[in-house]
């Protein structure tokens, strides 16, 4: 029986083995792309410039849902031999992958991952979160007018976000108006709540107006309201207390007060009414429990309908056909997204409402917070390709359209804004698509991670203390009370997880933003610094 240090040797010659085959399975083709070679010979698209991080578990995970596309070929070829009854309506086929800049491993597939499918949709591929996305809005404010409340601010923020201060009340009319019609069908019901707490901040005039810069109008129309009537009716009252509506979320979720500190396509940037020095109010969040549930059931619904005899697959995911006999499946699935999607849709509305309602109520002014855009990056969008039904999913990502044709449209001759933040302590950009069809029009979320939550977690007091400087950020606990002194065990829970999300745990925002611009996905039109960060 081999020793425990023969082991050791074996192991560590199996991992280097995998890291040489991944490394292998990397071609770079120019200064911002790298071709991923595969046994599937699915065409995957790397867009990284030689300074942005490239995390080998990243490309393994990407390496293994590729697989998906021998999993449907398999399959298919076994129905038109008569080996199992029919499950695709058409040949199905992973026909492109895009891999965007702030890759790395994820919760069943890499964050960073765009699919284009023909024939079938992967749910996993957009995981459980669904529609989370990024909102943002400019405000008339300016930094000197946040200095000047600080600790008064902090604290009321706290209130609204984390110590039951939000007071917006829903009632079951408008809760299902919302899931079945989104922002559009709660504007029609918004005046049946809007004299009481954050609802005061709601405009139905102006919330009407703003749904041409949200994605889809932030308004997905369903026919059911899948499983979550309990949610629906909650107490009966008109005006109950809603426990889930301007939830932030966990893990690398968050409300920021940024200031434009400068602009850098001035064109864009008055079409867009930004100014440097303005403050603006940046929203990442999504459909809190409402995709989990979403997400759970129908990999369960697949995995039931998976034809009998044969292999489930290794790598761990399903594919759902867009027609044939389980068509009803997908439309189910659509429809529950769409619920879904419509949630994460007013979640960050209210959001930002709260935010500007604390704004309001600590300064003393008007911030006159304007949406720039909603955008969505854990969804699966149908579209059409010459006379092709296609979907593009996107995990992590976000869709980075240009100019329109029609000339229709706030972004027909600016392109389609594209939001992108940075760590807490790095600078966020606010870009304009160009619609690249090479990266499928899509951009990164964000800066990506440079270390796992388990190490971020790891990292000692002091160096973790380096990395957060002078940080402002507002949590549910907060860590200079008196009160939680004697409760050492609170405030290392509370500091391992601001640890996690510190700005030692993701790569360096610019060469990510220079990636997306060298690649011409889409252009630089503002720098926004933070000021402030609420997390959950």
């Amino acid at each position: 029986m081999p020793c425990r240090a023969q082991q050791t040797a074996f192991r560590n010659d199996l991992i280097m083995a995998k890291q040489n085959k991944t490394r292998e399975s990397m071609t770079r083709v120019d200064d911002v792309s790298v071709e991923i070679t595969n046994q599937h010979d699915v065409p995957t698209t790397l867009f990284a410039r030689e300074d942005v991080l490239i995390e080998d578990e990243g490309v393994e995970q990407a390496l293994d849902f590729l697989g998906i596309q021998e999993t449907v070929a398999e399959l298919y070829q076994r129905q038109q031999a008569g080996q199992i009854p029919t499950y695709f309506g058409e040949e199905p086929s992973l026909e492109r992958v895009v891999l965007t800049p702030d890759f790395h491993r994820g919760s069943g597939i890499p964050v960073g991952t765009v699919a284009r499918t023909s024939g079938f949709i992967i749910p996993q591929a957009v995981g459980n979160d669904i529609c989370c996305g990024m909102r943002l809005l400019v405000t008339s404010l300016t930094r000197e007018d946040l200095d000047a409340h600080q600790d008064e601010l902090m604290v009321r923020l706290r209130e609204i976000f984390f110590e039951g201060r939000r007071e917006i009340p829903m009632s079951p009319r408008q809760r299902e108006a919302l899931l079945r019609d989104g922002l559009f069908g709660l504007n029609e019901v918004s005046a049946e709540n809007n004299h009481l707490g954050t609802w005061r901040e709601y405009d139905p005039d102006e919330q009407l107006e703003a749904l041409e810069r949200v994605h889809f109008s932030g308004s997905l129309s369903a026919d059911e309201t899948f499983a979550f009537a309990d949610y629906i009716v909650a107490s009966g009252r008109s005006d109950g207390h809603d426990s889930q509506i301007g939830s932030i979320g966990g893990g690398n979720h968050f409300v920021e007060l940024q200031v434009i500190e400068d602009v850098l396509d001035h064109h864009a940037a008055h079409a867009w009414g930004l100014r440097p020095g303005q403050v603006t109010i940046m929203i990442h969040s999504g459909s809190v429990g409402f995709g989990h549930k979403v997400g759970r059931h129908f990999l369960d619904r697949l995995i039931a309908l998976w034809p009998e005899g044969s292999k489930h697959p290794e790598h761990g995911f399903y594919p759902m056909p867009t027609s044939g006999p389980h068509e009803g499946v997908y439309k189910a699935y659509l429809d529950a997204m769409r619920n879904a999607a419509n949630f994460a849709f007013a979640n960050r509305l209210f959001l930002g409402l709260m935010a500007t309602r604390a704004l309001r109520e600590v300064t003393g002014k008007d911030p006159e917070a304007s949406l720039i855009y909603d955008v969505p990056h854990n969804l699966i969008w149908e579209e059409r390709v010459g006379d092709r039904v296609v979907h593009t999913h996107r995990k992590g990502a976000c869709p980075a359209y240009g100019p329109s044709p029609d000339g229709h449209g706030p972004f027909a001759y600016t392109g389609q804004p594209v939001i992108i933040p940075g760590s807490m302590g790095d600078d966020s950009y606010l870009m304009a698509g160009t619609g690249a069809e090479h990266a499928l029009s899509s951009a990164c979320h964000g800066a990506g991670r440079k270390l796992s939550r388990g190490a971020a977690r790891k990292l000692g007091q002091e160096e973790t203390a380096a990395s957060m400087g002078k940080l402002r950020v507002v949590g549910p606990v907060d860590l200079n009370s008196q009160a939680l002194r004697q409760r050492p065990d609170i405030r290392t829970k509370a500091f391992d997880r601001l640890k996690e999300e510190g700005p030692h745990s993701y790569k360096p925002i610019t060469p990510v933003i220079d990636t997306i611009t060298d690649a011409r996905i889409a252009r630089k039109v503002a720098r926004m610094n933070p000021w402030l960060t609420i997390k959950g």
